[in-house]
């Protein structure tokens, strides 16, 4: 299942793409950051980036 894309780079973060919520079926706007090493702030949101909700994911050893 693909949930992420049509993100580009831009600088340190990645933004333009859509992210799909699987649980609920529902995609939102999205860009991804990184933070450290081994971790990615992930943001989705509709609209505006305030309306929405950010998540770290952490790379699995």
């Amino acid at each position: 299942m693909i949930i992420l894309w049509g993100l580009k780079k831009n600088g340190d973060e990645w933004s333009g793409g859509q992210i799909l919520d699987p649980e609920k079926g529902k995609q939102y706007k999205c860009y991804i950051k990184p933070k450290g090493k081994n971790e990615l702030e992930v943001r989705g949101y509709v609209g505006f980036s305030l309306i929405g909700r950010t998540q770290v994911w952490q790379r699995v050893q």
